[in-house]
Order: structure tokens, then C-alpha cells, then sequence
């Protein structure tokens, strides 16, 4: 049932388990230092409380990486929209971006004083690239399946200087 959850529900309740566990244990330890009394409350106590370590990192585990709604919310779009830094700096406005698979639009906005453009590829792969502009606006498209794809710019040093980001597609 856990591993098919389709949110991070079952990690919230395991994790709130957990906490509350840990303030029971604490309030009974701070009240009565002799607790638990017996060596059986003690196994009892070690015992429920592995059970709740382990279903919390199991549904952490379990639900991690999943898509959280404002992600698939950001898909519903095919356009990706980027600025390039008006200071001068190397530098879109964005690292990421998740866009619908099939005919995307990259535009690019550059009011900097420096050339830049803006490219598309996966792996080694350029699947496409923008005119280089400054001063003006252009748009990129590429037809896209769903997957990881890296956007850049191709002008000298710009991609080292760290204008890249990841657009992801669904």
C-alpha cells in the first residue's frame, strides 16, 4: 500500500509517529526515572520503537522523488521563459524549468549588455540553439519527449560561468 502511495502522505504519518513516540518516552522518562521499570517494558519500549524508525525511513524512502503538486502544476505549459541578468552578469533568472513534452518554447529575454543566447541538449547532444542576441528577445523551439534535458549558453565562458539550468519534461 505504501509504495504505492501517490504523495508523501504516509512519510508524514510515520514520521509523526515517531515524534510523538519520542515525547511519550520523554515526558515518562522525565516523570519516572525509573522507566521503564522491568526489563520487558524496556524490550517492549526499544522494540516499538525500531518499528517507528523503520516505517519512517522506509516511507521516506518509498516516497522520495515523487512529484509534488506545484511540479505537475508547472507542467501544464509548453513555454519555458527566461532573462538573461540585465547586469552584465552570466546569469538566467532560472536553473530549472518543467514544461509538457512535445513542441517546446524556450524564450529568451536579454536587456544585458552582453551577448547571449540559449541552447537545448541532451547528454552531449545539442537538440537545438537560439539566435544569439543583445538587447532584444528570442524564442528557441525543439520537440521534446519526456526526460532531462540541459538549457545553456553557447557564447564563450557563459555555460562555465554557470548560465545553465535543467528543464525537465513531462
Amino acid at each position: 500500500m505504501l509504495a504505492a502511495a501517490s504523495s508523501k502522505v504516509p512519510f508524514y504519518i510515520a514520521g509523526g509517529l515517531l515524534a510523538a513516540w519520542a515525547v511519550v518516552l520523554a515526558l515518562n522518562g522525565i516523570r519516572r526515572p525509573d522507566f521503564p521499570s522491568s526489563k520487558r517494558g524496556r524490550l517492549g519500549v526499544i522494540g516499538a520503537s525500531v518499528l517507528l524508525v523503520l516505517g519512517a525511513v522506509s516511507t521516506a524512502i518509498l516516497t522520495a522523488g515523487e512529484d509534488t503538486e506545484g511540479e505537475a502544476a508547472a507542467a501544464t505549459s509548453s513555454e519555458l521563459d527566461l532573462t538573461a541578468d540585465a547586469g552584465g552578469v552570466a546569469a538566467y533568472d532560472k536553473k530549472d524549468g518543467t514544461v509538457k513534452a512535445g513542441t517546446v518554447t524556450v524564450k529568451l529575454t536579454n536587456q544585458s549588455p552582453l551577448e547571449h543566447n540559449v541552447a537545448v541538449a541532451q547528454g552531449a547532444r545539442e537538440l537545438g540553439r537560439s539566435d544569439t542576441i543583445k538587447g532584444s528577445e528570442t524564442e528557441l523551439k525543439v520537440d521534446l519527449r519526456p526526460g532531462k534535458y540541459a538549457f545553456y549558453c553557447t557564447v564563450d565562458g557563459h555555460r562555465a560561468a554557470g548560465m545553465e539550468g535543467t528543464l525537465t519534461v513531462r
